[in-house]
């Protein structure tokens, strides 16, 4: 008993690694940020945290209250793991959800209500009675709207897009590059510039001249979907179904000096997406994703 007391903690250990290591391959393709305490799947924009609850080593584990114990533990575990995960988000360049934290007790309040929300999307007993569950909390729906800068307003349509499509043709193999036939959403290619994902994206010009950001969305679709999706290769980004069909693709030069979170593409591109009512409703809609790098632990 003695032996099996000792090994327990090391056992524990193992299991997390191996559980982490599994959670990594199946989600692979995906951005996912990893950090101590859990993960951020930025391409599926949720949050994922892992907890265990260990049985009582007086052996006294059979009675309810005895699996209730050890239930309630994991799920605490997960939580405040979960909890420390969305610290680490960025919200923009210049700041992170625990910046907003700071002096904001109704704003921590806020989040542990939303963690304590989150749903278990894995639970498993191992044999020794010791219990591992997941727990996953959307970045969109409630967290969006509780989390999401107020200066993201609801925006009216320049025009009605279906509107705008049902006068245009359809697509042609002759038209491919034609900006005559609208663009249905925009990929950002990011990668090898050093940027990182944040909730608040904003790309500019050369002159820098905002593209899309804030101003630019309208909160129900930021709210529901974000202001924008993210990928780990510019494949993944294309079978995205927020960029729609036809989307722009158009490659950042670099970040800009505000932060990492804010990219700058070429100006002649920008000018394609002013071109159009429909591109800026587009825009509107979030529909735009953004391929990055892989993201190191925060």
């Amino acid at each position: 008993m003695k032996v099996k007391f000792i090994l327990r903690p090391f056992y524990q250990l193992f299991v997390l690694i191996v559980f982490s290591l599994a959670a990594s391959a199946l989600a692979d393709g995906h951005l996912v940020q990893q950090s101590g305490s859990g993960c951020i799947d930025w391409s599926a924009g949720t949050v994922r945290a892992k907890g265990i609850g260990t049985p009582d080593q007086t052996g006294d584990n059979a009675s309810p209250a005895a699996a209730s114990a050890i239930l309630n533990n994991a799920r605490q575990m997960a939580r405040t793991k979960l909890l420390d995960t969305v610290m680490t988000i960025r919200i923009d360049a210049g700041s992170r959800i625990a910046d907003r934290v700071q002096g904001n007790p109704d704003f921590l309040e806020g989040l542990r209500t939303l963690a304590g929300n989150a749903a278990v999307t894995r639970q498993e007993y191992l044999s020794d009675g010791t219990l591992e569950i997941e727990l996953t909390m959307n970045l969109t729906g409630g967290f969006g709207q509780f989390v999401l800068p107020e200066e993201i307003r609801q925006v009216e349509p320049v025009t009605t897009v279906n509107a705008a499509q049902k006068e245009a043709k359809p697509p042609s193999k002759e038209k491919e590059g034609n900006d005559s036939v609208p663009y249905t959403g925009l990929i950002v290619d990011a990668v090898g510039i050093g940027a990182l994902p944040a909730l608040v994206p904003v790309i500019v010009d050369e002159t820098g001249e905002v593209v899309f950001g804030p101003a630019f969305v309208s909160r129900e679709f930021a709210v529901s979907r974000g202001m924008s999706g993210f990928a780990a290769t510019l494949d993944d980004a294309r079978k995205d179904p927020r960029v729609g069909e036809r989307p722009l693709i158009v490659k950042a030069i670099r970040t800009r000096s505000t932060g990492k979170t804010d990219l700058v593409i070429p100006t002649t591109d920008a000018a394609r997406l002013r071109s159009s009512a429909i591109h800026l409703n587009f825009l509107k809609a979030c529909r735009v994703c953004i391929v990055l790098d892989r993201v190191e632990t925060p």
